[in-house]
């Protein structure tokens, strides 16, 4: 039992909360007058830019922390871990990239005086949803595989 609730709070706290804290807080903004009138769509505009990328590129670089500070111990399956890493590393060049991008669009779309719609690219979800899988299920099996 202790196991398992050690795993639910290692799960909060490095995958739960850097990705959903920053939704999960938006209703919030319904508190300042102005902001009240505001409030539609007000998740979509917190992330159709690439800000939800923001909170994967710190994740997955803890993850490739814990996982290269795991590598120092004797035994366990080492060559999972360097792949594990490898995933991360690629994970945080990609939301980079996207970010990159999507900072870049967002720039074009004020400096023209207009914002048409956009569309929030479902990968992004994907991705995130990805990095936290592979972090959380790296912890699990290769860093505490004894839970």
């Amino acid at each position: 039992m202790n196991g398992a609730i050690e795993l639910f709070g290692w799960f909060v706290f490095n995958v739960a909360l850097p990705l959903g804290a920053p939704l999960a807080l938006l209703p919030l903004a319904r508190i300042p007058s102005f902001f009240r009138a505001h409030r539609r769509g007000i998740v979509r505009y917190a992330i159709k830019d690439g800000q939800l990328l923001w909170a994967v590129i710190p994740m997955s670089a803890s993850a490739c922390y814990l996982l290269a500070s795991a590598l120092d111990e004797p035994g366990g399956p080492r060559q999972f871990m360097w792949f594990a890493i490898a995933s991360h590393v690629t994970v945080i060049v990609v939301a980079s990239v996207l970010v990159l991008f999507a900072t870049m669009d967002a720039h074009q779309r004020d400096a023209a005086g207009h914002a048409p719609e956009q569309k929030i690219p479902r990968f992004w979800f994907w991705l995130a949803g990805v990095s936290g899988a592979i972090h959380f299920l790296g912890y699990v099996a290769l860093v505490r595989p004894s839970l």
